[in-house]
């Protein structure tokens, strides 16, 4: 029997538990490591310096500066918690989570650079200060972005199919963020301006896979008999499944590679962005289709006792 064939035998809505569990599981994970964070540093997720404001240093020199060489000068000066980064052949972009530095330190950094990578380029030197309310700005301007999506997904679905299919959807969404909070909440991954880049991503992803697979119910729907919605929602998502996979693992890769070869400042976004296309997957599947079963049963039920 063909892969393919074996899927359409899966009794994927009958083990609803067991992928409720799973979620319930590593989402209680997050929600706890959050809560340590709280207790650690007073905030539940590591804010970067795009929204706690820092200072930005950029500089470039005779040769390309190693990005672990200029974190560890920067650790020797007393400065651990930053971001490196390469801008152009021989350029570097630090930024430090402090407002304010020094002048004579930021030369002793500069000048342990030059040393090992020859005379800095005066026109290129720029040390910039980012202020905490611009970062509760962005932040707050981040958070409504990432609300406005998901309002208008909730609307469009629900347009689109029925406002359960819609609720179910945007349930998924929630799942697949929480998900990802989670992980950059257990791994302390600090949270910059990019990452509201990569969220909106996520919920995009998770989108684009559960309509899909909210059509292929919707189209067996037209011609349900007797059939119970149990098994016409299984039965719509064992068809769907080759081709979610399919897709999923080919963004996989594309992001896998970017993960390896990006560096150490891409690779905490891009880690984001693996999270969230397996979860957005996993959450289409076996999320979002088992709450519009549990919701459908309990209206159902609802609507049998009425009339008795």
């Amino acid at each position: 029997m063909r892969f393919r064939e074996r899927v359409l035998s899966w009794d994927i809505i009958g083990k609803t538990r067991t992928w409720f569990t799973i979620s319930g599981i590593i989402i209680a994970l997050g929600i706890v490591a959050m809560v340590v964070n709280t207790i650690s540093f007073g905030a539940p997720l590591k804010l970067g310096i795009d929204f706690i404001g820092g200072t930005v240093i950029n500089a470039s020199f005779e040769r390309a500066p190693d990005e672990a060489v200029v974190r560890q000068i920067l650790a020797d000066n007393g400065y651990t918690s930053v971001s490196v980064q390469k801008a152009g052949d021989m350029g570097i972009t630090m930024k430090v989570e402090a407002t304010e530095i020094d002048p004579a330190v930021s030369g002793k950094i500069l000048s342990a650079i030059s040393a090992k990578y020859g005379a800095i380029d005066v026109a290129t030197k720029e040390i910039t200060s980012i202020a905490p309310v611009i970062g509760h700005d962005l932040l707050r301007r981040s958070a409504l972005a990432l609300g406005l999506a998901l309002l208008f997904t909730l609307l469009y679905i629900s347009v689109r199919f029925k406002f359960s299919f819609g609720l179910a959807t945007i349930l998924g969404m929630v799942h697949d963020i929480l998900v990802a909070l989670g992980i950059l909440a257990i791994f302390r991954i600090p949270l910059n301006a990019p990452f509201v880049g990569a969220f909106l991503a996520i919920v995009t992803y998770s989108v684009q896979d559960g309509v899909v697979v909210m059509d292929r119910i919707r189209e067996k729907l037209r011609f349900r008999t007797k059939e119970p919605f149990d098994k016409l929602a299984n039965t719509a998502v064992t068809e769907t499944w080759v081709r979610s996979f399919n897709t999923s693992f080919t963004t996989f890769l594309a992001v896998f590679v970017l993960f390896i070869m990006g560096g150490a400042p891409i690779r905490d976004f891009s880690t984001t962005l693996l999270v969230g296309v397996i979860s957005g997957t996993y959450s289409s599947i076996y999320i979002s289709t088992p709450l519009l079963v549990q919701w459908t049963k309990n209206r159902d039920r609802a609507t049998v006792a009425r009339k008795a």
